[in-house]
C-alpha cells in the first residue's frame, strides 16, 4: 500500500521517527509463504486480502462525506492523549474539521468490517466513539450484535447518536463519560464482549489498565484490536508488553492496528503482516 497516511501518528512523533518506525515495520512484514499457521493464513486470505466491495462500504463512506461537509460547530472536549485536532483539547470546532482529523481511514474501516463479519460477535465494546464512523462499520457487519461505544465529549456523543439515528443504525448504544467513569457500566451491560476496540487513549498506562479491567469479561473467543500501536515509543512499548502476556495467544501487527487473540488451542505466536 506504500507509506500510509496516519490520522495521528505523524503529529505525535517527528516525521523522521515516524518514517523510521514504518521502515522497521516493513522490514519485519511476513510474506504469505511464511505463514505456516492455518489460522493466520485464513486471517491473511479471508480478511486482509478480501477485496470484495461490500455495499456497506459505500454507505459508510457516504456517512464520512456528510461529516466532512458539516459546517456546524460543536464544543469539543478531549479527555485522552492522542488528539490530532487543531488547537487545544477543548473548545469550539467545526464538525468537518473534527471529522478530517479524527475519523478512521477507509482502509481501517473496511478491515473492522471484515473482521467483525468473520467473527460474528454477539457484543462489541468500543473505547472512543468520536463521530461514530468505526461503530457504523462494525454495526453494518453485525446488525444483530449489541455494540456499546464510549465517548467522553457530550456534544460529540450527541452528534454520533444523531448520525446513527439518521443512518438507521439501531444496535449501537453511546455511553457519555470518561473511560474511567464508564467502563464498569459498559462491561456490566453486555455479556462477554466478542470484540473490544481500543481507540480512545494513546498512552501506555491507561491502555494497559483498561485491558486489565476488561480481561475478566473476555472469553477465549474474544478478540481485541488496538489503534495506533506505533503512534509513539510509549505505545510501542505498551504493545510489546501486551503481546508478551501469557493470556495472549496470537498477536498481529498491522502497523496502525494491532490484533490479539486469546484462543487456548492456538500456539503462542506473533505476526507482522502488511496491511
Amino acid at each position: 500500500m506504500g507509506l500510509p497516511q496516519p490520522r495521528v501518528l505523524f503529529f505525535m512523533r517527528s516525521l523522521k521517527d515516524s518514517f523510521s518506525a514504518y521502515i522497521r515495520y516493513r522490514c519485519l512484514v511476513q510474506s504469505k509463504y511464511s505463514l505456516h499457521s492455518p489460522f493466520i493464513y485464513r486471517f491473511w486470505a479471508g480478511i486482509l486480502k478480501d477485496k470484495t466491495k461490500y455495499p456497506a462500504y459505500t454507505r459508510a463512506e457516504g456517512f464520512r462525506k456528510a461529516l466532512l461537509n458539516d459546517k456546524n460547530t460543536i464544543n469539543r472536549v478531549d479527555f485522552g492523549a492522542g488528539s490530532n485536532e487543531p488547537g487545544p483539547g477543548a473548545g469550539a470546532i467545526k464538525v468537518r474539521d473534527l471529522a478530517r482529523h479524527s475519523l478512521i481511514s477507509a482502509a481501517e474501516g473496511r478491515f473492522l468490517y471484515k473482521l467483525v463479519k468473520e467473527l460474528k460477535p454477539s457484543s462489541i465494546l468500543e473505547f472512543g466513539t468520536s463521530l461514530g464512523l468505526s461503530a457504523l462499520y462494525m454495526a453494518e457487519a453485525a446488525p444483530d450484535a449489541q455494540i456499546i461505544t464510549m465517548e467522553g465529549c457530550p456534544e460529540t456523543a450527541a452528534l454520533a447518536r444523531q448520525a446513527f439515528k439518521k443512518a438507521g443504525i439501531k444496535n449501537v448504544t453511546v455511553i457519555t463519560g470518561t473511560f474511567d467513569e464508564k467502563l464498569g457500566e459498559a462491561l456490566g451491560l453486555m455479556p462477554k464482549p466478542g470484540l473490544v476496540f481500543f481507540d480512545g487513549n494513546h498512552r501506555s498506562e491507561p491502555t494497559l489498565k483498561y485491558l486489565e479491567q476488561c480481561k475478566p469479561y473476555l472469553s477465549a473467543a474474544s478478540v481485541a484490536v488496538f489503534d495506533d500501536i506505533h503512534w509513539s515509543g510509549e505505545m510501542e512499548e505498551a504493545w510489546k508488553f501486551i503481546i508478551a502476556q501469557p493470556f495472549v495467544k496470537v498477536s498481529i501487527d498491522l502497523f496502525h492496528l494491532g490484533v490479539i487473540y486469546f484462543r487456548e488451542e492456538l500456539s503462542k505466536e506473533d505476526f507482522v503482516l502488511r496491511f
